[in-house]
């Protein structure tokens, strides 16, 4: 019976190295069936059935990280809908050009693997160990796995080499990352999240970048901007927020609209991250 394997990746580089990886796990172990979209989810492409049976079905995620993926909620969500299912043991993530001092928040909570290649054997030996009676034995897997290295180090090494900063990525406006946030709330509303189905981390931290975005939308399009963007926000927030039983980041987020529309105005200061509030 065939593994599947969830490949993730966000951005015009991390694309170009998750395709590789998708092309070669199944050379190396060939019961794994790996699920790869070409769509860039990013870039305007909206949350689809497909993509969600496949999170759900799958026996293994492997998360593509780049310097300019790191924080970006598409990669967040996905971690955690991935996690949901068997938890972090079988969720890695390929660290290209990127340290693990660099990762932060629910991301520093799965197996970190350096592309190189006694890390990538490790993450090798996590998937082949999700083939059940398909798995390979120990020596046949460091025998194939030893002669198709080279093959993926060759590619991601031409990838990144040519790679110029920038390359195919325009930069997106505050109100694009916003909406993408927004978009992000709307799923979970809309699919009726469970309570563990992302962990509390990554709610955090979508609230976290809400903020952000929030005061750059006061800030930079005034307050007529920003209250229609608070009022569209609203009821998905309070419903994800309600899923978790925290009342408090609903609470929180009312008063920073509150506090920018009569106090601060769109001159004040950025306000506080999204501490846990029960402390």
């Amino acid at each position: 019976m065939a593994s599947k394997v969830f490949v993730s990746w966000s951005g015009d580089l991390s694309k170009k190295l998750a395709e590789e990886v998708r092309v070669w796990l199944p050379g190396v172990l060939q019961f794994v069936k790996p699920y790869f979209t070409p769509n860039d989810i990013e870039k305007g492409t909206r949350w689809s059935t497909e993509i969600a049976n496949e999170l759900e079905s799958s026996n293994a995620g492997i998360i593509c990280l780049t310097k300019d993926n790191l924080n970006k909620p598409w990669i967040l969500f996905e971690a955690g809908a991935l996690s949901k299912n068997f938890g972090k043991a079988n969720v890695c993530t390929i660290l290209f050009n990127v340290d693990s001092a660099d990762l932060s928040g629910p991301l520093t909570s799965f197996q970190a693997t350096k592309f190189d290649k006694a890390d990538f054997k490790k993450l090798l030996i996590t998937v082949n160990n999700t083939g059940g009676d398909s798995k390979l034995e120990a020596a046949v897997l460091n025998d194939v796995f030893e002669m198709w290295w080279p093959k993926l180090e060759a590619k991601v090494q031409g990838i990144i080499s040519t790679h110029k900063e920038g390359d195919g990525n325009s930069i997106r406006s505050d109100r694009e990352v916003l909406e993408e946030v927004l978009e992000l709330t709307r799923i979970n509303a809309k699919r009726g999240p469970r309570r563990g189905e992302m962990s509390r981390d990554i709610v955090l931290r979508l609230m976290e970048v809400l903020s952000d975005m929030q005061v750059r939308i006061f800030k930079m399009y005034g307050s007529k901007q920003g209250a229609m963007f608070s009022d569209e926000m609203r009821r998905p927030i309070k419903h994800l927020c309600m899923e978790y039983g925290e009342p408090e980041m609903y609470e929180r987020f009312l008063m920073l609209t509150e506090r920018f529309m009569m106090k601060d105005g769109p001159d004040g200061p950025m306000l506080e991250k999204w501490d846990n509030p029960k402390g």
